[in-house]
């Protein structure tokens, strides 16, 4: 059972208006985020004219920037914990933003491979950094819808990536529709130094042994937590469907259905943009289940992803617009479970290393294969045999999830008892 003390666990004490400021500019900067990842879809037809690449090339590029994320999002989040969350934000987004701009003058495949990593190594402390400071900021009873608003700037970006794409592309060339998606991050990740912010004293690190704990004693602290592996391998397999059948989905519907490439760009931001609905109402249900038993957020993961995987798959396998677009709907409906739940089952002054090692763990085992995948079983099968696969993948995901319910309420107390001993929360009425 929950305390009532949980909504204590404020960190950062700001205005209406601050607390809206700062949301609103990570939203941008997370919408640019986004774009970036997805405005590679869009371009296929013009890239493989230009540069002669094939469908598994193509899935290197969108799959870059996840293995750039992955593999410095744990490291700079572990920086984030014992520095400065809104000064990171900052510097990361101006980074990837600089390098996308880089992108627009490459001539081969190896150039643009090499400046999609740069792109991914400047994201990779983002969502760390911005979710703990709209965590630090938030009342928990309004957490999981909150940052479900934040992160509808997925499917926003999304959208945007794949309108840029599809329509600078065709009037003015690949090029350019990188130098456009460039200048709002540079002019948000300027606007995010100022940002507010909360800062965990060195005595309290010392007392938890985070001042003086290298690394790797970190992740031992934090891989006892019996739901963390669990959780962490099943959202993995989960972001492999979700971050390899988004960025692929003009190349569906301008080959499986038909439909002309730039007008396959329009409607997938369409169907991208199903996710402001779709993300906010994933994290008011999930807000609502777990009132009164914590794990019901996770039980909203495996729903989202059991109707996203047999709806989409069905679609894409009979070429029903219809079915693969309900699919579709489902694809964000966890994702705000999902920036949550890890976060609620460590201690306060983890946050954002646990989310670094989400991150990790989430692209390297799993989300950075997904357009890979997509991108190989498209060249030996065909696209849409290319979503049943990973459709499929989604479904083993949700079998982990379900294990991962078994710990995840006792997990959850001990972690909000560590906080209590160290003072971040209130003690238990």
């Amino acid at each position: 059972m929950q305390s009532g003390q949980e909504d204590q666990d404020v960190l950062i004490k700001a205005s209406k208006w601050k607390i809206g400021y700062t949301i609103g500019v990570l939203f941008v900067l997370y919408m640019m985020d986004y774009a970036l990842r997805s405005v590679i879809g869009p371009m296929t037809p013009a890239l493989k004219s230009s540069l002669g690449l094939s469908d598994t090339e193509i899935g290197w590029l969108m799959s870059v920037v996840l293995i750039g994320v992955a593999v410095f999002a744990l490291p700079l989040s572990f920086v984030i914990d014992r520095w400065k969350r809104a000064k990171m934000v900052s510097i990361i987004s101006i980074v990837w933003s600089i390098a996308s701009i880089c992108s627009g003058f490459c001539v081969n495949f190896g150039q643009l491979l090499t400046t999609r990593v740069v792109v991914g190594i400047g994201e990779a402390g983002f969502v760390s950094g911005g979710l703990a400071l709209i965590i630090g900021m938030v009342r928990k009873a309004r957490r999981a819808f909150v940052t479900g608003i934040w992160a509808a700037a997925i499917p926003l970006g999304s959208a945007v990536g794949f309108l840029v794409g599809g329509l600078v592309t065709k009037n003015w060339g690949w090029q350019a529709a990188f130098f456009a998606l460039a200048a709002p991050g540079v002019i948000f990740g300027i606007l995010a130094w100022f940002l507010p912010d909360y800062k965990i004293h060195k005595d309290t690190l010392d007392k938890a042994g985070g001042g003086k704990t290298a690394m790797m004693t970190t992740l031992k602290e934090m891989l006892r937590i019996k739901t963390l592996p669990i959780l962490y391998i099943s959202v993995a397999l989960a972001m492999a469907l979700q971050q390899g059948s988004i960025p692929w989905l003009p190349v569906l519907l301008n080959r499986n259905m038909g439909i002309d490439n730039a007008v396959a760009a329009t409607l997938s931001s369409g169907i991208a943009l199903l996710a402001v609905i779709s993300m906010p109402l994933g994290g008011w249900v999930a807000d609502r289940v777990s009132r009164h038993n914590p794990r019901n957020k996770v039980l909203v993961m495996v729903f989202g992803l059991w109707m996203c995987a047999l709806l989409m798959a069905a679609g894409a396998y009979i070429g029903s617009l219809a079915l693969f677009i309900a699919g579709a709907f489902f694809i964000p409906f966890g994702v705000s479970a999902q920036l949550n739940t890890v976060q609620e089952i460590v201690p306060i002054y983890r946050r954002a290393t646990a989310w670094g090692l989400y991150m990790f763990s989430g692209y390297f085992l799993g989300g950075m294969w997904g357009p890979i995948i997509m991108g190989a079983v498209s060249d030996a099968a065909g696209i849409q045999y290319a979503y049943i696969v990973i459709c499929a993948i989604g479904i083993v995901a949700s079998l982990g999830l379900l294990w991962a319910c078994r710990h995840f309420n006792a997990d959850y107390q001990r972690a909000r008892d560590v906080d209590r001993s160290m003072g971040l929360l209130e003690p238990s009425k």
